[in-house]
Order: structure tokens, then C-alpha cells, then sequence
């Protein structure tokens, strides 16, 4: 009879959590399968990212209605360039309560949404993993500090390629590993004058693109289109920096096309034994087997996995005893950015500013000092200038005919826009769970069905509050706004940055994992990406699942071989 194959560890997902995870353990020795759901991609082939909009049948849009109703924060995202990527969820339906709205990007290829992610990559600060002990008393402590992550900051930041974000600011600690920032462009130098005059300090976006040659990978050649792919690795996907790695170790294994449905226990241990999976090209059933499970398929889909793999023993889902397996869903506070145009940058010749495809200088949050009786927590901003694939804010104002088309190319080096992200708290109603009705995805495993609001009294505070400071900002920069209309708070997972739902903690009786993404009940079965979140700073998240990802994967490492 064959043997069996038992694997030391077995990692679901390739993307920020997974792909790290599965690198981290590989690069120690061990012996790891890695479970992707989607195909291999092959970036010369898959990535559009230098192809214009008008070489494309309908301009990028895509054919009407081909997509179907996409729902708010999906529309900018799912087009001609990456409909081979995403999910479409006309094809792929989940559940929404009455009252609900989520946004669910899916991207099931190996190296996850690192294919397309925003590349933002600020720490959380001392004061973010201790919001209630050290802020307003709201909320969750981590189980962890900064001090305790912040070695594995380092590590990440020196894994990925990092350029930008060298100078601390206060809760916002600088990278340790930052190559050259990014030259800032004409209309974030006006704006970084303006919020000077307001007391504001603005800095250098970190970011996971390379200004510089880094680790055998090219810098970045200003095509500004990182959100469609990038085919020379400047910009850091699993994909392309990690699993290149990893396929030449004869310890590490990678099966894509294995959409995992459920973890396996042994009722003896009562530890996890493996995964069954769903092989897409056959639709038949797997089962594989390791001394350890690491979830890393981005916060959902682990939350899903958990609870279609509930048991006798865990009848609310796996690793479930405390109750709080997907609640306490956070998303950051988003809304319409404001748009305008600088006067003494009109009629200037119009250039190349693509840059890095993003700016190159934000606002870190500055209103630690100031208490709110209005809101909890804080914001930061950040600003997009100068010329791009778009017409820029002529095309905002009304007209038609020569004079029209003359003050679109007088403004189109001139636009500027001011957005940002606020805090989102976590409320044990904002939750995910198996959709009761029974809906089911393509290949028959039970869907989710999402109960959540971002609309919530204090993100309405903390919205208006932003729309405020932005107009002073661009005021100040001396830049001439549009007119705007003021937009509800945009529903969770609309900007890709969704967290929670199997939150760390000290106490097993109001979190999932521990502080080594270890699930209490479980302790072989970890958690690595943003479902262990315990609260949501103004910063982007990807470097602190990164992060966190690593930790845990090590202390794993270490835990297996005093075991062997």
C-alpha cells in the first residue's frame, strides 16, 4: 500500500499571509505543502499593466454589463486589465442580511491580492496595539506590543524591498530598511507647504516598490500601473519574490487549483491533522495530512474554513469556544476623496508623473494631542497629483465644444486630490457567518452571509471631521476646490483592507487565537492573516499581516523541532 505523505506543516493561501508563512517555514527546514485555490500566474502573459485604454475593446470598462452589478469599492478594480484575476461576484455569489453590505474581493491566483495590492507599508505604532489600555479605553488590547513585533517589522521590511517612510513620526515608527523615497511630485510639494502652515508634519510614503535595485530585482520604471500587475518584480508580490524561492527547496511543495473546504482533526489529540480540499479541474474531494495547519487565505476565507470545519466538539465552528469566530469585523473608515486644482499649475505643460503608482508622501495621523468628544481614534491622508491616465478635473466641470476641451488640457496638469482612512472599531454586530439559507459556492462548499455597517455614529463623526481638515489642507496649498457631495461611510472590505473576526488575545473566553496566532482551543492550528486583528489603525494592514505572519511561522518552527 502507498504511504501516506505527512507533512510538517500544511499552509492554506500564497498571498501576504500564506505565501510568507510558507516561505518563513520552508527556509527552516520544514517540510511544507502550500494549498492555492486559483492558477499560477505567469506575469508576462497575465499582466496587462502597459497596455492603454484605448487599445482595449471598450476602453478598459468592459463589455456593458459583463461583469454585472459590482458592488461599491469592486467597479475600480474588476476591468479588462484584471478580470482574469478577480472574482467576479455575478459568477460567485455570497449572502448579504437585510440591511447588510460588504465588499468581497476575491483574487485566486498564487501570490494572492500581492498581485495587485496598494503597497502601502506603515508599522502600527506602540499606542495601536494597546488602544484600550493606552487610548480612550475602547475596545481590545493585543496580546502582543510593538516592542514584541518589532524585530519581525525588520525582517519584513527587509524581505519585501522597501523605499520611503525612513523618518518616524510620532505612534508611526520609521522603516529600518528604506531605500531612497520616491521624488515627490510638483503637487504634493504645494501640499506638504499647506499642511505645514496648519501644523501638520508630512513625510514619505513607505512603499513596497523598489527605487533602487534590490535582492536581483529591477527598481521601478514609472509605468504607474501597479494596480493592474507588475511583470519585473519592482513592485512585491508572493509571486514573484517568494515563490521563486521556494520551488527550488526540494522541502517545499505547491498544489494549486485546491480550494480547501475544511481542516481535519484527530479526535485522539484533538489537534488538527490536516485539510480536505477541492481540486477545481476535477471537482473531486482531497485529503492531506500535517503535524500542523496554518490559515492564511486572507480573513474570509480562513473564517469560512473554520466554520464549515465545526465538529461534534466545536458545533459553532472550529476553534470556536469562546463565541467570537467571526464578529468583530473592522474595515477602515473610507469615503469620496475631494478634488480640486492648483492655479499656479495651470496651463503648464503637460508631463509624465505616473511615479511609483502611488504618492509619495501622506499625512500621518497628528491628532494624538486632541480629544474628541465626537469620535475615538484618528485619521491620516493622502494625495494624488499631477498628470495621469485620466482628463484630470476638466472633465468634472461642465462645457463642450473648443473652449471645453481647451480648459481640460489647462487643468489636466493642475489636479490634486485629498482622500483618507480613519480607524474602524470593532462591534461585536459587525460579523460574518455560514449563510443559514444554504447557499453554496461553485464547487458546493457552504458560502458565507455577511451582517455588517460601516455606518456607524462614530464613523459619520470621524467622516465629517476628515472632510473638514481636507478642505482646510487644500485651502491652505492654495489649491481651488470642486464642488463635492458628502458620502456615507463606504461599506466594509470596499478598500480591501478588511480585519477580524478570529482575534488574538490573553483570555480564551473573548478571542480565538493567542499571541502566536495559535488557536487556543487548537494549539497546532494557527491564523496568520488579518482575521487576527484586534483593532484597525488609520495605517494600512498588509506589513503587519506580513509581519505577524513571520513571528508566528517561526515560533512554530521552533515548536516543532523541541517536539521531534
Amino acid at each position: 500500500m502507498a504511504t501516506q505523505t505527512i507533512y510538517d506543516v500544511i499552509v492554506v493561501g500564497s498571498g501576504a499571509s500564506g505565501g510568507v508563512a510558507a516561505y518563513t517555514l520552508a527556509t527552516k527546514g520544514l517540510k511544507v505543502l502550500c494549498l492555492e485555490a486559483g492558477r499560477m500566474i505567469e506575469p508576462h502573459k497575465d499582466f496587462h499593466n502597459h497596455k492603454p485604454a484605448y487599445r482595449w475593446t471598450y476602453r478598459g470598462h468592459g463589455k456593458p454589463g459583463q461583469y454585472g452589478k459590482l458592488p461599491q469599492g469592486l467597479e475600480w478594480k474588476i476591468n479588462e486589465w484584471t478580470d482574469r484575476l478577480y472574482t467576479i461576484p455575478h459568477d460567485d455569489p455570497y449572502a448579504l442580511a437585510p440591511g447588510a453590505k460588504f465588499t468581497w474581493t476575491r483574487l485566486r491566483a498564487v501570490g494572492g491580492r500581492t498581485l495587485v495590492w496598494g503597497r502601502e507599508s506603515g508599522r502600527f505604532g506602540p499606542l495601536d496595539f494597546k488602544p484600550k489600555s493606552m487610548q480612550d479605553g475602547f475596545g481590545e488590547d493585543w496580546p502582543i506590543t510593538y516592542e514584541d513585533l518589532e524585530p519581525y517589522y525588520d525582517k519584513t521590511e527587509a524581505l519585501i524591498g522597501m523605499s520611503g517612510g525612513g523618518e518616524a513620526v510620532f505612534n508611526s515608527p520609521a522603516s529600518k530598511n528604506a531605500l531612497p523615497a520616491f521624488n515627490a511630485r510638483c503637487g504634493e510639494l504645494l501640499i506638504k507647504k499647506g499642511a505645514a502652515k496648519l501644523g501638520m508634519k508630512t513625510v514619505s510614503m513607505p512603499l513596497a516598490v523598489l527605487s533602487k535595485p534590490y535582492d536581483d530585482r529591477l527598481a521601478c520604471h514609472y509605468c504607474g500601473a501597479c494596480n493592474f500587475g507588475c511583470d519585473t518584480a519592482s513592485r512585491f508580490s508572493t509571486l514573484e519574490v517568494l515563490f521563486p524561492k521556494m520551488q527550488k527547496m526540494p522541502n517545499f511543495t505547491l498544489r494549486t487549483n485546491a480550494v480547501v473546504n475544511r481542516v481535519l482533526m484527530d479526535r485522539n489529540s484533538g489537534k488538527a491533522s490536516g485539510v480536505s480540499f477541492i481540486d477545481t479541474t476535477n471537482h473531486q474531494e482531497y485529503e492531506v495530512f500535517g503535524k500542523a495547519v496554518v490559515v492564511g487565505a486572507s480573513m474570509v476565507e480562513s473564517l469560512r474554513i473554520l466554520f464549515n470545519s465545526r465538529n461534534r466538539e466545536f458545533p459553532q465552528g472550529l476553534a470556536n469556544s469562546s463565541g467570537t469566530l467571526g464578529r468583530y469585523l473592522m474595515e477602515h473608515v473610507a469615503f469620496n476623496q475631494l478634488t480640486g486644482f492648483f492655479p499656479e499649475l495651470a496651463g503648464r505643460p503637460s508631463t509624465n508623473d505616473d511615479g511609483p503608482g502611488a504618492n509619495s508622501l501622506y499625512i500621518p495621523r497628528f491628532n494624538y494631542a486632541k480629544k474628541s468628544d465626537k469620535f475615538l481614534r484618528g485619521y491620516r491622508f493622502t494625495v494624488e497629483t499631477g498628470c495621469s491616465m485620466g482628463p484630470g478635473p476638466g472633465a468634472e466641470l461642465p462645457g463642450f465644444g473648443s473652449a471645453y476641451k481647451k480648459r481640460i488640457k489647462e487643468l489636466y496638469p493642475a489636479a490634486v486630490s485629498i482622500g483618507g482612512y480613519g480607524e474602524g472599531l470593532p462591534f461585536e454586530w459587525n460579523f460574518v457567518e455560514i449563510d443559514p439559507d444554504g447557499l453554496t459556492d461553485r464547487f458546493g462548499i457552504p458560502q458565507v452571509r455577511f451582517h455588517t455597517n460601516a455606518e456607524y455614529d462614530n464613523a459619520f463623526a470621524l467622516r465629517d471631521e476628515m472632510y473638514g481638515q481636507m478642505e482646510e489642507i487644500l485651502r491652505a496649498s492654495g489649491a481651488e476646490l470642486l464642488p463635492y457631495e458628502k458620502r456615507n461611510p463606504y461599506p466594509m472590505g470596499s478598500v480591501t483592507h478588511e480585519a477580524g473576526g478570529a482575534r488574538m488575545g490573553d483570555d480564551a473566553k473573548k478571542s480565538v487565537l493567542d499571541a502566536w496566532n495559535r488557536c487556543h482551543d487548537i494549539k497546532n492550528l494557527l491564523v496568520v492573516d488579518a482575521a487576527a486583528f484586534v483593532s484597525h489603525p488609520e495605517k494600512s494592514i498588509t506589513l503587519t499581516i506580513m509581519a505577524l505572519a513571520i513571528r508566528a511561522s517561526e515560533h512554530l518552527a521552533e515548536e516543532l523541532r523541541l517536539s521531534a
